[in-house]
């Protein structure tokens, strides 16, 4: 129903006010004429009010929900709010005692009361989070720890190579910091951290033994972590070895594949289908032409391009399904030969002309040189699509890989690495020739267990093993046996889940094939395990968000109707005192 417009009421209430005041002066009996003229106005001005919308500013509130809180390591006090609509929880009897305002949970599962569950710190762990049951989250992470909080290294080695462990190390103080690598007693490799700044380091060692392996990584004098890696005894490696004619790389490398164990067939041109021959650490055998059944007893095929371009149809037909189907592989060092190769398929050397650029360090598999430069030329290969780099300098790549079938095709500019050697800087040339080697080696068939970790296995926790394996014995863990979980949709892959009490070493084992893997002591690499968490929960969140959860008291700014209940009073009221007046008067 729609309302007479406010000038209208007001109008005929003002009128009306003005006769019935008129009426009642008029009147002979002139007793309490004060008192019927208030009267009079009073019943007027309720009529009025009844009339008319009348509001007022005002605040409304709207009802807060409760809110559930869940403390967990790193969490900062003073971000919690403690009004009577915040409950409070913790799984940490040690935040307990330090925020007793806490209640203290035995799971996760008991949190069964809430629509939103909001997390302060460094959150949860994965197997944590599965429990939560897709339950919302907030996740309110903290800064950035300090100390180590990313790392990396590679966990087997073959003997002879670099253990190298790299990650980013958050720095908050103003003093600079030393990272150092230590392994049997002694300092590997060191190095100084600039202060108030998050840095990348890298540091290397080459161990000595072979076998399962623990160095450690201090910050000053604070222990950050231990490092595991197993260095495996090395299998020699057989390499065959294709000259167009004698040089100095050719004869530096086979010297120095020979004195680190390497079995090494070369062969060398003299002149038309005449070669000359060498072996060493291997028997001899007739390789003046090459057919399968001779590239199959080699690992590695090293050539320069004018000798694998002047192979026959027969010779290259053969190499082509070696490296394809067999697993081959091939270094093939670029040279000015016009011939042309399927080899070079994929790789495009650029020769700038112009001023020889100056000797640089060279950055082998992401790992600069540390001592000697070395003179590489202006030719260097273009990016294109499918290559790896291996080798560069600055922004030159040196040698890069490319896969082709099942085996690896490695291609480089570098011809002058024995520089190195005479320069007496062997272990660049080492590292060169060990990455290029290894990157391109035939992989030999590997039927040990292969172990892998969403988090790190920490002792005293629970642990989820990623295991890819080929047969389908018992597994078992210290001779304790586990009920893996295949997946569905790789076959070789399971998942086991186990707690290890003790850290150290440990044994897995399926059937008769065993792998080791290790597992950290609970106050080790604690920035990383805080790193971990905070990623895990705030991923969590990401997938279960708290949607239209109102946390707190919100007022909001309306407008109120006045109620005319009170209007009813006062014309009630004004009404009586009229009627019975004039009752008294009669």
């Amino acid at each position: 129903m729609q309302t007479l417009p406010t000038y209208i009421i007001i109008s005929v209430c003002a009128i009306a006010a003005t006769v019935f005041a008129v009426l009642e002066i008029k009147r002979r009996n002139k007793a309490h004429l004060a008192w019927r003229l208030a009267a009079v106005l009073i019943a007027i001005a309720a009529l009025a009010c009844i009339a008319l919308p009348l509001r007022y500013d005002g605040n409304h509130t709207i009802r807060a929900e409760k809110k559930t809180v869940l403390l967990t390591a790193g969490f900062n006090a003073d971000s919690i709010s403690t009004d009577s609509n915040t409950r409070v929880y913790t799984l940490n009897g040690s935040i307990k005692k330090a925020y007793p305002k806490a209640a203290l949970l035995s799971g996760l599962d008991e949190l069964t009361e809430t629509k939103a569950l909001h997390i302060y710190g460094d959150g949860l762990k994965l197997h944590e989070l599965a429990q939560l049951d897709s339950l919302p989250v907030v996740f309110h992470p903290p800064g950035k720890h300090i100390g180590v909080i990313s790392a990396s290294w590679n966990e087997k080695l073959k003997a002879g190579e670099n253990l190298h462990v790299q990650g980013i190390y958050n720095n908050t103080s103003t003093q600079k910091v030393k990272l150092v690598l230590k392994g049997l007693a002694t300092n590997a490799d060191s190095l100084m951290l600039a202060p108030k700044s998050e840095t990348r380091f890298s540091l290397s060692a080459k161990p000595a033994a072979t076998g399962p392996l623990v160095y450690q990584l201090y910050a000053d004098t604070a222990l950050q972590g231990d490092v595991p890696t197993q260095v495996e005894p090395a299998k020699p490696l057989r390499v065959l070895m294709l000259s167009a004619s004698p040089d100095f790389e050719t004869k530096f490398l086979k010297n120095w594949l020979g004195s680190n164990g390497y079995a090494v067939a070369m062969r060398a041109a003299i002149s038309k289908n005449k070669y000359n021959t060498e072996f060493i650490n291997l028997p001899q055998t007739n390789i003046g032409s090459l057919s399968a059944s001779i590239l199959n007893k080699f690992d590695v095929v090293i050539g320069d391009l004018s000798a694998l371009a002047s192979l026959t149809g027969s010779e290259s037909s053969a190499l082509k399904q070696q490296i394809t189907d067999g697993g081959l592989g091939i270094i093939v060092r670029a040279d000015s030969t016009d011939k042309r190769s399927w080899l070079q398929t994929g790789f495009v050397v650029d020769r700038p002309s112009g001023k020889e650029a100056a000797p640089s360090f060279i950055s082998i598999s992401n790992q600069k040189s540390r001592s000697g430069k070395l003179l590489t030329g202006n030719a260097h290969l273009s990016h294109q699509n499918g290559i790896q780099p291996l080798a560069s300098a600055g922004n030159k790549t040196l040698a890069a890989v490319a896969q082709t079938g099942v085996g690896k095709i490695i291609f480089t500019t570098i011809n002058n690495s024995y520089s190195w050697m005479l320069g007496g800087d062997k272990e660049d040339y080492a590292s060169f020739w060990s990455a290029m080697i290894g990157k391109a080696a035939r992989k030999a068939d590997d039927a040990s267990l292969k172990i892998s970790f969403a988090s790190l296995p920490v002792a005293g926790a629970p642990v989820i093993l990623n295991i890819e394996r080929g047969d389908f014995g018992l597994l078992s863990i210290n001779k304790q046996p586990v009920s893996p979980e295949q997946n569905l949709s790789v076959p070789f892959a399971w998942a086991a889940d186990g707690q290890i009490n003790t850290a150290g070493w440990q044994t897995l084992q399926s059937g008769n094939t065993t792998a080791n893997w290790y597992a950290y002591p609970a106050n080790q690499w604690r920035s990383v395990q805080s790193s971990e968490k905070i990623n895990a929960t705030r991923a969590y969140a990401v997938y279960h968000p708290a949607t239209s959860i109102v946390t707190e008291p919100i007022h909001k700014k309306v407008r109120i109707d006045v109620p005319k209940i009170y209007f009813y009073i006062l014309l009630l009221a004004a009404c009586t005192f009229l009627w019975i007046e004039a009752k008294r008067l009669t």
